[in-house]
């Protein structure tokens, strides 16, 4: 039989991007030769020969004790799409489905873990594991173990409390809140009800999976308001799935000027944020240089060299100012997001994923939080990608 120095927790929601660390053993007699750790795709949606995601011969300890840590491998597989936000949204107030969509690919990783012990007598021991990982990480300080079965918002959580987060939706620009839903049947109905104005829906959710669901691609006439109408300011929205509840507290904007960014956040969903329109942008400019051309008389040449051109880059000064805790809670998350993303589309207006350009923070810091002041102001520098130049 295996066993592990700490238990396996068959039932914990793994973090892909946090460490995985494995220690185990075979309680035979006989000396333990090599271990293979095998991680094939499992869940509703695997294939009835799944591929193998990843495989790892490892060899014992002078004491016969086997380490991994699965992190590496785990996050090399779950990402399939390199953080690429590239949904393209068909909503229509009509189908209340089209708000809906499809997030598991490159998010939620399901799978069958198989270690195998071979001894010097070239015996095995062997045990399956159904384990499962969100392309998501925990901090020291704030972590909580989360199981397989639970509901959950992608969004940062509220300071001391998993079951409830806090969300701003800006009228006119895109928005969307990605959820996990609890493995249990296939089909699984998700009942929102804004207890502000008490009135609800029901999506059909699929069990087991990641989805977003969109509230707006920047129309007002094709919103989710159309079959869960919000109010103006707060709304606390209640997510109920069977036994399962969770919280938003999503704050309804009217419509303003600004920079609007969103980012992936660290629970793999997205974050959106609407930038003071006070902002500020900076061209950089860089000379590529010169070639000779000395290869003429005086009054037959414009000089003796040709210029070749120059590059050039633009940065956006963006502030966010006067943050609750809650609100910085979101801000902050865009320091340590590995994609980031600026709207160039039109408000009101649909919006294509076309609509957003790869951006790059170059703070390379910011004070998170100040103890002079119960509010909270940013500052980032956004550097946008290089711009095209004519050049020899």
């Amino acid at each position: 039989m295996i066993k592990f120095v700490n238990d396996i927790d068959k039932d914990k929601l793994r973090m892909a991007y946090n460490n995985d660390i494995l220690r185990f053993y075979s309680d035979s007699t006989v000396t333990a030769s090599y271990a293979d750790v095998v991680l094939k795709e499992s869940g509703l949606f695997a294939t009835l020969n799944p591929p193998i995601l990843f495989s790892v011969r490892l060899y014992p300890n002078p004491q016969g004790h086997f380490y991994i840590n699965l992190q590496p491998y785990v996050a090399a597989v779950i990402n399939t799409h390199n953080f690429e936000d590239t949904l393209q949204t068909e909503l229509e107030s009509a189908s209340p489905d089209s708000f809906l969509y499809g997030y598991t690919s490159g998010t939620y990783l399901n799978g069958s873990l198989s270690i195998t012990i071979t001894h010097t007598d070239t015996t095995t021991t062997a045990s399956n594991y159904g384990l499962a990982w969100l392309a998501a990480a925990q901090q020291w300080g704030n972590y909580n173990r989360i199981a397989k079965t639970d509901l959950l918002l992608l969004t940062p959580p509220k300071k001391d409390s998993l079951n409830d987060s806090y969300s701003k939706y800006w009228q006119g620009y895109p928005f969307d809140v990605s959820f996990m839903v609890p493995s249990g049947i296939f089909r699984s109905g998700i009942a929102l009800k804004n207890e502000t104005n008490g009135l609800s829906y029901t999506f059909p959710f699929s069990a087991g999976t990641i989805n977003r669901l969109v509230f707006s691609d920047g129309r007002t006439d094709e919103t989710l308001e159309t079959v869960l109408p919000l109010t103006e300011g707060q709304n606390r929205i209640s997510i109920t799935n069977s036994s399962k509840q969770k919280w938003l507290w999503l704050e309804k904007i009217p419509y303003r000027c600004g920079v609007y960014l969103k980012w992936l956040n660290a629970w793999g969903g997205y974050s959106y944020w609407l930038f003071e329109d006070t902002y500020a942008i900076d061209r950089a400019v860089k000379y590529m240089g010169e070639i000779d051309s000395d290869n003429a008389n005086l009054e037959n040449s414009f000089g003796r060299t040709r210029q070749i051109g120059k590059e050039s880059q633009d940065t956006f000064k963006i502030i966010a100012e006067l943050l609750t805790e809650e609100e910085s809670s979101i801000v902050e998350g865009i320091l340590d997001s590995p994609k980031i993303y600026l709207f160039t589309g039109q408000p009101f207006a649909k919006s294509s994923y076309r609509d957003w350009i790869e951006v790059t923070l170059k703070t390379s810091g910011a004070r998170i939080k100040n103890p002079k002041q119960p509010l909270t102001n940013f500052s980032f520098d956004i550097e946008l990608p290089m711009r095209f130049t004519q050049m020899l």
